[in-house]
């Protein structure tokens, strides 16, 4: 897609299983299970797609999926599956080698969104696939990373980030941030601390890649919130002005997780917005 100067694309580097009741916090299976069917161990199938945003001279790569990472114990919870192409393999169908693209943004440090930054080499080293890349991270979603609660420290992989601050720049902001003309963050903090979604375009048409504030399309129902959110009241009333403004100004939201929905217009029906046409953003 076509915004501005800049091409969009979603690119899917694989899926991964999560208990279907945590990413539906209080709303029964009963209606849940209707959108994503659960596996024998109540896992849903989550898709891992990172955005990329380009001019044909700034390659900019909104989060990494989680790559080849986990060892034997992390791999029976999360059934993780790489896809056929996989993110490396996608981005040079466009030209792009790993080395080329300029940054990343990372919508928050959970290891399901950036641990495909780091990639083992031959001597079992982690080590930077973007070498070139300048990473934008809200300064309170790398302080919260580097000192999670018991809650949720699970969701980082520590060593990870040692690696980041020996071998990569990083660039810290704060709040709402233009990275470039015409892309820019917005912080939301009802998921965890210093995560920030990501807006490309002005106005009417925008793309709105919405991370884990909205992780699926069925996750545009207002009160259908994740049980990993720190503050579900603060994301429902984040929800409720980002699909007000993106029904107003035909946006287009962007679903990292969900394995059927790459993204879509909004509609509204009785005094509620849903999901209407969806998008492609499919590499050419």
């Amino acid at each position: 897609m076509k915004i501005g100067t800049w091409n969009v694309y979603s690119i899917l580097e694989g899926t991964f299983g999560l208990d279907g009741g945590s990413m539906f916090g209080i709303v029964p299976k009963l209606l849940w299970s209707k959108h994503h069917a659960p596996d024998e161990n109540n896992r849903i199938t989550m898709a891992l797609r990172p955005m990329l945003i380009t001019d044909g001279h700034r390659h900019i790569l909104v989060d990494a999926g989680i790559g080849p990472r986990f060892d034997e114990k992390q791999q029976r919870i999360y059934r993780y599956e790489p896809a056929d192409t996989g993110l490396v393999k996608s981005l040079q169908t466009l030209g792009i080698a790993p080395h080329e693209i300029t940054d990343v943004i990372a919508t928050h440090l959970h290891f399901d969104h950036v641990s495909g930054l780091l990639a083992l080499d031959d001597k079992g080293q982690l080590r930077p696939v973007f070498a070139n890349a300048r990473i934008h991270i809200q300064d309170e979603a790398w302080n919260w990373a580097r000192e999670p609660s018991q809650w949720d420290r699970a969701s980082f992989f520590p060593h990870d980030f040692e690696v980041w601050e020996k071998e990569l720049s990083l660039s810290m902001v704060q709040g709402d941030f233009q990275i470039a003309p015409g892309v820019r963050v917005q912080r939301t903090q009802g998921h965890t601390p210093g995560h920030q979604i990501v807006v490309v375009g002005q106005g009417k048409g925008s793309v709105v890649f919405c991370a884990d504030l909205i992780p699926t399309a069925a996750h545009v129902n207002l009160a259908w919130i994740m049980a990993y959110d720190h503050k579900p009241l603060m994301t429902l009333d984040e929800k409720r002005v980002l699909l007000a403004q993106a029904v107003e100004e035909d946006w287009i939201l962007v679903f990292e997780h969900d394995p059927n929905t790459v993204a879509c217009h909004l509609k509204e029906e009785r005094g509620k917005v849903l999901p209407g046409e969806a998008v492609s953003l499919d590499l050419p």
